[in-house]
């Protein structure tokens, strides 16, 4: 069985392409999968619904980190 896509976005950045994908599993709950894709390969990373406030915290943070640079 396919996991259902809900949204999808892809950004363009140079030589690499990004897509955000939101999905739902089997059962029932969403997950975040971030995926980078350059010519050579492709990277993926998987974000499960009850620790995606977690995820977005340390993001939030760490990108407040770069600015400080």
């Amino acid at each position: 069985m396919e996991k259902e896509r809900l949204y999808s976005k892809r950004l363009n950045a140079g030589k690499r392409t990004y897509f955000f994908d939101v999905k739902k599993g089997r059962d029932g709950t969403a997950y975040l999968v971030i995926t980078e894709q350059t010519e050579e390969r492709r990277n993926s990373l998987m974000v499960f619904e009850d620790r995606l406030e977690d995820f977005l915290s340390a993001l939030q943070e760490a990108v407040g980190r770069m600015k400080e640079v």
